[in-house]
Formats: structure tokens, sequence, C-alpha cells
């Protein structure tokens, strides 16, 4: 025994990943050997032999190492790395634990984990972001799918600093990876979890995890009262998202049987599921350590199958529902946060919140709901000066742009002499709160837009020069000539002279997740000089000043109907009606919406020559006081004063 550990000393003493001189200095230790002490005490709390080497990392991707009770730099040594393990690369910024913990990992510093499996790349950065809400000393574990070209442990370290990345069989999709990682944490070492994860689906999958992630999380403030109703509140077995907690009676479909297998598994009736019983949709929740240990009692990782999780009954959408179903059974009570209101209070219910449907609602109408619910308190509050976005902040141009997130998307917008809209334009875009990766602006007036104001830096200007066989409207002609300079895979289109609410953007694009050619179907107008509106609603088309699009079918739809030289296309530039009743792929107009789109008429510049330039128009809708403006633009009417 003495003989081993002189040994394990040696090779400890040996190894690349051990600094003596750092040891030493980083834990504040005087040994007469450092290599005696990792291997005797140091590795059990928690100190890492040298910068180059995560102790805890090695222990939480490795558990047979940490059950076995093997030093984590011995065991990569002598077996780990021709094993090819991972782990062992250093936590950036990682809390030095002082007492070892469960299965071999050191002690956490906080009495609860969030728990990340990370699977789409293109979502990491909303989770980042929602990681920040959650205390410094809570313990992140982020799972990821093991072998996949496409992940690595590198990967999710600079994802997500700070973090302990866990390798997982890539089964059963999040349900499972949580399991796993469950499994490797140890029972009983935390008191509740927070789990998360990179949702994705056809059914707009932003929409629908930023609805998850604001209901779950929300900001510190929410994610402090979940953390006090789980430690106050014993009774409290799950947490999340109020507005998708869905009826489970409604959504069982088919996983009965499975439901009622898993539930005799746990110790409980195997009953079909039929009381007052709710799941969260999308998985994201807090739960108390109890229940995930019904949970697992129920369904162990090895359960799931590895093929692809692709029809209702499978294992991962039974676990999906039972994780609402337990806390029924085990007569617990749930903690519930709007994701509409995220200044409304957690509440705690017994069940279901009264409001909930105890029907079937199809996903895309609860999401389509919760967007414009959120976004339509957040416009209403611009219009009524209770929130800025609108005024004087939209001056401030550059400062918006700094403020507002990045957005994938590009905008088109034909101009052409109308220098004092095409002002009010640069604000309309640059006071977006999703802002635009490329503007493409094409301008073929008879003076340069260049020679009238200047442009923002950030703006693509093409100048086209009129030509003697121009048509009458030569929009077609300008949105042929923009689409030959968009990278972008996603295009909306913003009029010069009309109105943007800063939340159009933000609105409009998640469609385009799930559709080619998308718009809001009614159509607002005013006529600044006649002080009248109306509103249009055709069935099958929108205008185009509110339509985005896809590049594919979509786009090679509107170039196409560009170049056809229709009448009305020439003569009036409705390319709009044409594009949207010819096109045949998957479009959308969105029916219901709140207002971040007016088309302006009889304002500055050239005059246009479709519908509603004309105030003698019988459907005019008189407002000589100007009501109906300024309930629309809020602070912005300052600038449509005709």
């Amino acid at each position: 025994m003495v003989l081993a550990r002189a040994r394990e000393v040696k090779l400890i003493r040996n190894s690349r990943f051990f600094d003596a001189a750092w040891y030493r200095q980083h834990h504040s230790g005087r040994w007469r050997d450092p290599a005696k002490h990792y291997l005797t005490t140091g590795a059990g709390a928690g100190l890492d032999p040298g910068p180059e080497f995560s102790t805890r990392g090695y222990l939480a991707a490795n558990p047979d190492v940490a059950a076995a009770g093997l030093n984590p730099l011995v065991h990569y040594e002598l077996h780990g790395q021709a094993e090819g393990r991972t782990g062992h690369a250093p936590v950036p910024d990682a809390p030095v634990p002082e007492a070892a913990g469960a299965a071999g990992l050191p002690a956490p510093a906080s009495d609860y984990a969030v728990i990340v499996h990370a699977y789409h790349p293109g979502c990491f950065e909303d989770l980042r972001r929602a990681l920040e809400a959650f205390p410094a000393a809570v313990d992140r574990y982020v799972s990821y799918p093991r072998d996949s070209e496409s992940h690595d442990e590198a990967l999710i370290r600079a994802a997500f600093p700070g973090a302990i990345p866990v390798a997982v069989d890539n089964r059963g999709q999040d349900v499972g990876a949580f399991l796993q990682v469950l499994e490797r944490i140890g029972r009983g070492r935390y008191g509740f979890y927070c789990k998360l994860h990179s949702k994705m689906g056809d059914k707009l999958p932003s929409v629908w995890r930023e609805a998850l992630l604001r209901g779950t999380v929300g900001g510190p403030e929410r994610v402090a009262q979940f953390e006090r109703i789980f430690r106050d509140r014993p009774e409290v077995l799950l947490g999340g998202t109020r507005e998708l907690f869905l009826h489970g009676e409604s959504y069982v479909m088919e996983n009965a049987e499975a439901l009622r297998r898993l539930l005799a598994q746990a110790g409980l009736p195997p009953r079909a599921p039929g009381a007052e019983w709710g799941f969260f949709a999308g998985t994201f929740f807090w739960m108390r350590e109890t229940l995930a240990e019904r949970l697992l009692s129920c369904i162990a990782p090895s359960d799931f199958a590895p093929d692809a999780v692709q029809r209702d009954g499978q294992l991962a959408h039974a676990g999906e529902r039972l994780a609402g179903l337990l806390p029924q059974a085990m007569g617990g009570q749930v903690a519930l946060a709007s994701c509409v209101d995220l200044a409304a209070p957690v509440q705690v219910l017994p069940g279901l919140p009264p409001e909930a449907p105890r029907r079937y609602v199809p996903m895309m109408q609860v999401l389509q709901g919760l967007q414009t619910g959120w976004i339509g308190r957040r416009a209403e509050a611009m219009v009524a000066g209770e929130a800025p976005g609108l005024g004087a902040v939209r001056a401030e141009v550059e400062e918006a742009r700094a403020a507002a997130r990045q957005g994938d998307y590009a905008v088109i917008t034909p101009t052409g002499d109308r220098p004092e809209a095409f002002s009010r334009c640069i604000q309309m875009v640059a006071t977006q709160t999703l802002r635009p990766r490329e503007w493409i602006v094409v301008d073929d007036g008879q003076v340069p837009l260049t020679e009238r104001l200047r442009l923002p830096d950030w703006a693509t200007y093409i100048r086209r020069e009129p030509a003697a066989d121009d048509p009458p409207h030569t929009l077609s002609c300008n949105v042929l000539t923009a689409l030959a300079h968009v990278s972008a895979d996603r295009v909306l289109i913003i009029e010069d002279d009309d109105w943007y609410s800063p939340l159009y953007a933000e609105f409009l694009l998640p469609w385009l997740d799930c559709y080619d050619l998308v718009g809001l179907n009614l159509i607002r107008y005013y006529h600044l000089q006649g002080r009248a509106w109306k509103h249009g609603h055709p069935p099958a088309h929108t205008a185009f000043a509110q339509s985005a699009f896809r590049r594919g079918h979509a786009w090679e739809h509107l170039a196409a109907v560009c170049r056809t030289g229709f009448p009305e296309i020439r003569e009036k530039g409705v390319l709009d009606r044409y594009w949207w009743q010819t096109f045949e792929g998957r479009k959308y107009l969105i029916n219901d919406h709140p207002c971040l789109h007016l088309g302006l008429k009889g304002g500055l510049g050239r005059p246009g020559l479709a519908s509603g330039h004309d105030r003698a128009e019988v459907d005019y809708i008189p407002d000589p006081e100007g009501r109906y403006l300024e309930g629309v633009l809020g602070a912005d009417r300052q600038w449509y004063s005709v």
C-alpha cells in the first residue's frame, strides 16, 4: 500500500499537469511535498494540481472515477488519456470548494444547481444570458452530446464560462440528458434544480424558447423569488412558466400507456391520468430533489432508445408529461411565473391556474398569443410614455443601435427624392430593438440622396441612375437591385416614408423560422394632410411595406414577379398583391398583431400611385384632432404634424 502510494505521488510529481510552485501559491499552502498533499487531501477538497487540469471538471465528466474514489490526475495519466477521457481542461473562474461532497465531487457552493442541455449552438447566447441572472455561487452543469462532430468540451467551456461540462449519451433529448446529469451529480447533493435547454423545433422556436426563459428565469429578481419559494415551502415540488403549464389530460396524446407504466414504477396508482394536472410544454422548470429522485425511480437514463425522438408516445415525450404529473400524484404544489407580465410575483398553486384552458390548444396558437401579449404590452407602454423607445429616444440613433441586440437579418429600403422622409426612416431602422445585420438602400431619385443628407456608415447605399425606359413606378427595379446585394437569409421591407415601431423586427422575424413569406394582415393607413385614417384587411395578401421573407422560394418568386412587367406593377408598384397571391410556398398572414406599422400617405416627397394616397377614398375616417395618430405613434407624433 505504501509502495503503491509512493508510485502515485511520483506519477503526479512527473505529470505535465502538476505544478508544485503554482499549487503552493494558488492554494496558499506550505506543504513539504505538494504532490503528496494533492494525492491525499487536495483532490478530495477540489483543488487543482496546476493551471491546466480541473479536478472538479474531470470528476464531473467521469462519474465512475469519482464513485471509485480515485485521484483524478492519477487516473488520467494511467488510463484516461489513452481512453480519450475529457473534463480535465480548467474551468475559468470556478470557485475553489473547501470540502469534498457526494460522489467525490467538491462540496457545492449553493443549495441548488442549474442544469443546462446545450444541443443547438444557435441558442447558446440566449442560454448564456439567462445564466447571468443566477447568483455566481450557484453551480452550473452544461451537458452536451458525447462524440458529436459539432460539440466538444472546448466549445461548451467557451460558450458557458465557469460551468462544468458534462458529456452525455445523445438519447432521450433534453429529458434524457437531464436524468444523466442527475445520476452523475448524486442524490441529495442539492435541494432543488433549475433545468434549461436549447429549445428548438418547428413551432415558433425562438418565441417558445423566450417564453420559457422569461417565465422560468426572467431576471435576478425572479430567480430570487423561485429560490425563496423552494427554500421556504417544502410542499412546492415544481415551478416554471405559467402560460406554458398546459392541461395534462388534454395533451396526453399517445403517451397514456407509457404514463400508466411509469406511475406504477414510481409506486403510485397506475391509473389513467385524468385529474387537474399540468406539465411544462418545453421542459424548462424548477424541480425539488425529492421529485427528481422520484423521476429517476421511474425512468433510468439507459431506458431511452438511441433512436431519434420523432413521434409522440416515445419515452422523451412521456417523460416531459410525467415531470408534471408526479407532483399532482405526490400531493405537491407548483410555483408559476408569467412570461407576459414579468412584474407579476411568482404564485404557488395546487395545480392548473384558473385561466388555463381545460382543452387542447394548438401550440402555434398558444405561442402567437404569448408573443402578441408581451410585444403588445411593450408597444402600449412606449406609446403611453411609460417606457422609452419613441420620440426623443429615436433621435439618438447611434445610442439606440448600441443598446439593441444584433439580429441576423437584412432590411431593404427603396427610395428617391424624399430626403426629409428618409431622415425619419433612418430613425425607424436604427432604433429597432433587434438591429439588422445589413441595411440595403437603393436610390433612383433625380438627385442622389447622399447630396442632401449624410447616411450612417452602417447602411449600404446603392445609386441606381434613372433611365429613359424606367416604368412610371420603379419599385420592381429597385427591389431587383437590392436583392443582388443582400447577404443575409432573412429580409424585412422597411419603406422610407412609413412609421415602424421599434418592436417591428422583433415581432415579425420569429415567424420566418416557420414560413418563407410572412406579413401583418391588418394594414393601417393614415393620410397626414387629410387628417384621416383607415384599415384594410385583404384576405390573401398584405402591404409590401409590412412583409418579410427568407432566401429561397419566396425570394426567387419575388424576383420573378418584379421581372413580369405587368401593367399594375409598372404603373402603380403593386408588387404585394401579385407576390402574395401567386406564391404557393409556405406563407402566413398574421391576423392578431399589435400596431407596429402605419402606412403614411400625403406626406413629404414624391406621391405614391397605389391605393391609399387619395384622401377622397370613401373609407377614410376623419381624425381632425389627431387622436388616432397620437394613439398609434405616441411621442413620435411630433415628426408628423402637417
